[in-house]
């Protein structure tokens, strides 16, 4: 009984290494069509890794950039959601978020949300940079 539960255990995490391996590699190759500006096989291959590891927010965060460069401003901000829910002391997901709200004029939560991204990396200038032009899109809305 032992011995089989053993090999039950072995299987399974053989079968997770494999998965992990073949997410990764749909997140390679979505990551080099990001890089070529082709954004919805982007979507594709980052989704499909997804499947594979529901709990890996960089995958979500990946697919959160590819929907933003679609303009699917909502499904960008759920996939930045589920990301800093899984990674919420990753500032990229905050990023990511906070693009997503700017692609959808919800200027005062993108602010929030580079706020929150700058608290746990302040020195990134990216992030600083952004943050001004989501606050001064407020400024102008208002």
């Amino acid at each position: 009984r032992r011995r089989a539960v053993a090999v039950v255990v072995a299987v399974e995490a053989e079968e997770a290494e494999e998965r992990g391996r073949r997410a990764e590699q749909l997140k390679t190759d979505g990551n080099a069509a990001f890089r070529e500006a082709r954004y919805a096989e982007a979507v594709r291959l980052y989704s499909a890794a997804v499947e594979l590891e529901p709990e890996n927010g960089v995958l979500f965060s990946n697919r959160s950039g590819a929907l933003t460069a679609l303009a699917s401003y909502d499904l960008a901000l759920a996939d930045a959601d589920r990301c800093t829910a899984l990674r919420p002391d990753w500032p990229k997901g905050f990023a990511r978020r906070a693009a997503a709200l700017h692609g959808l004029r919800r200027f005062a939560l993108a602010v929030n949300a580079y706020d929150a991204a700058l608290a746990l990396d302040p020195s990134d200038g990216i992030l600083v940079t952004a943050r001004r032009q989501s606050s001064f899109a407020l400024a102008i809305e208002t």
